[in-house]
């Protein structure tokens, strides 16, 4: 797989592409679990108020009914209402006390009877309601007071705060707390009641106002860390997700390193461009002179390291990316050997292995105008090696291709001659300028006489056909001295230099320049 540029099967890669598969189901799986928490803390909270508020308002509504029970004892002095208001106030739930109010104030309890207590009525939500720090019979006891006029006075009930605390208790989510407000003034689960503002849950706080009576319940959460708490109540989902992240993850990681096919491999490696050029020098048989090189294809690969071209060329040429390949190949020379050209001597050889397809359409005629327009004139010999793995068929559309290219100073070689069937085909049929005599042969002289009549006669045909002639695989000097006997034009093998990269090529050739020329011997310690 290639993403965005990089290889995705390379360790590195590979490790990283299945971190980022392992953290992104857990990154969202992780933010929907504690978006979805926080949505069920406010959902608690908001019914735990919910539930608070109608707490109150039960006993709001038990007290609100005794005022109204009482109403008509406002009227009468409290000795002769005081056993009435006190059996009223034991009947009712919740009520801690109840007191009649008239034009001069408070004037009977329904604890101590006759008082003269002061009666702030702005001092009520509504003139309603209100949450009192105390009262005259506990000083420092919270109590929450109902305040209900009428045409002759009012009438008070007050709860105390032990039932508030116990009913916010009750309604308080897990782990969580709940507030009464009333006015300015707040009552917590504990009792305390503060004036102004207090400090509120740092966690989905939600308040629910009453529908019939001034007051309010806040209720949230305290948490010391959120995701602690989420761990508590999500364990078990969290380490389903982290294993299930894992298994993705570690599926990418099997995927991404297993055997591909072999063209998504090779497209994968054109694009990464790994296919790099090597060249091995061509030597003048008589003055010994680098006078050339054949350009090889090499596979860099970034786990396999480097791949010799018998082991993908076959499967290139059968899936159609030798052409592509070979182009690519080609560009890479031209820009990189002409930086260097003035240190070519003239007609320097450059051959490259081309297949039949490549010979389909035009556009080897535009990559080999191209890769000459990148040297001086005359500085460099592009040749074009056919071989018989592909027969090239002799129709109007290669033989006028062959032509311009002829036209344009392009030589033609039949590469590995002599072991296929299309090699006289091709001499029949086409402008043939090179004949390379196939290193089979070349490595029997001296050893079999078949082979040197073989070879004998090869060079014969092509002395008689007027082509040059390149004799490839040349090892040893026994060779080497019998083909210069034999008036073979160019030697090619490892006697005289291994395929190299082309950055070393090119620093072979600045060393050979500096030596006064480009001679065998500097080949072979390259």
């Amino acid at each position: 797989m290639f993403l965005f540029g990089f290889d995705a099967a390379r360790p590195c890669w590979r490790l990283l592409c299945a971190l980022l598969v392992f953290m992104l189901p857990v990154s969202v799986g992780m933010w929907e679990l504690h978006s979805n928490y926080l949505r069920t803390l406010d959902n608690e909270a908001e019914l735990a108020a919910t539930k608070a508020v109608r707490l109150m308002e039960g006993m709001l509504h038990h007290a609100e009914g005794t005022n109204i029970s009482v109403e008509p004892l406002i009227k009468q002095p409290c000795k002769a209402s005081f056993l009435a208001l006190r059996k009223r106030v034991t009947l009712t739930p919740f009520v801690r006390s109840t007191s009649l109010i008239n034009h001069r104030g408070v004037y009977c309890n329904s604890l101590l009877g006759d008082v003269h207590w002061e009666d702030d009525v702005e001092s009520y939500s509504d003139s309603f309601l209100r949450l009192l720090p105390g009262n005259q019979i506990r000083a420092h006891h919270p109590v929450l007071a109902l305040r209900t006029a009428s045409q002759d006075g009012a009438a008070l009930s007050t709860i105390d705060s032990e039932y508030l605390k116990v009913m916010l208790a009750l309604s308080a989510p897990v782990s969580g707390e709940a507030q009464l407000r009333v006015g300015n003034a707040w009552l917590d689960e504990q009792g305390r009641l503060v004036e102004g503002y207090p400090r509120l849950p740092s966690l989905g706080v939600r308040k629910v106002q009453s529908e019939h009576y001034p007051l309010s319940v806040y209720a949230g959460f305290e948490l010391p860390s959120v995701w602690g708490a989420l761990w508590q109540v999500r364990h078990l989902t969290i380490m389903m997700l982290l294993v299930f992240s894992l298994c993705i993850a570690l599926l990418v990681w099997w995927l991404l390193g297993r055997p591909r096919s072999m063209e998504g491999e090779l497209k994968r490696a054109l694009r990464a461009k790994e296919f790099v050029p090597y060249l091995q020098p061509l030597i003048a048989s008589r003055s010994g002179k680098v006078m050339g090189a054949e350009v090889l294809m090499r596979w860099q690969h970034p786990s396999s390291g480097l791949i010799r071209p018998d082991l993908f060329i076959p499967q290139a040429e059968e899936c159609g990316m030798i052409v592509p390949m070979t182009s690519v190949l080609m560009q890479a020379v031209a820009l990189r050997l002409s930086s260097c050209q003035d240190r070519l001597p003239a007609g320097f050889h450059i051959s490259f292995n081309i297949s039949a397809v490549h010979c389909l359409d035009l556009s080897l005629l535009d990559e080999c105008r191209s890769f000459l327009d990148h040297f001086s004139p005359g500085r460099v010999v592009l040749v074009l090696e056919l071989t018989e793995r592909e027969l090239l068929v002799a129709n109007a559309h290669t033989l006028a291709l062959f032509k311009r290219l002829d036209e344009m100073g392009v030589k033609l070689a039949i590469d590995d001659f002599g072991t296929g069937h299309s090699s006289l085909t091709y001499l029949q049929q086409f402008h043939v300028d090179y004949l390379k005599i196939d290193r089979s042969f070349i490595g029997r002289i001296g050893t079999e006489s078949l082979s040197e009549h073989i070879v004998d006669n090869v060079i014969d045909l092509g002395t008689r056909l007027g082509l040059t002639l390149v004799a490839e695989g040349v090892e040893t000097e026994v060779q080497a001295d019998y083909l210069w006997s034999k008036g073979v034009h160019y030697l090619q093998g490892y006697l005289f230099g291994c395929p190299q990269p082309l950055r070393q090529f090119c620093q072979g050739l600045t060393a050979g320049e500096a030596d006064g020329q480009l001679v065998a011997s500097h080949a072979t310690s390259a």
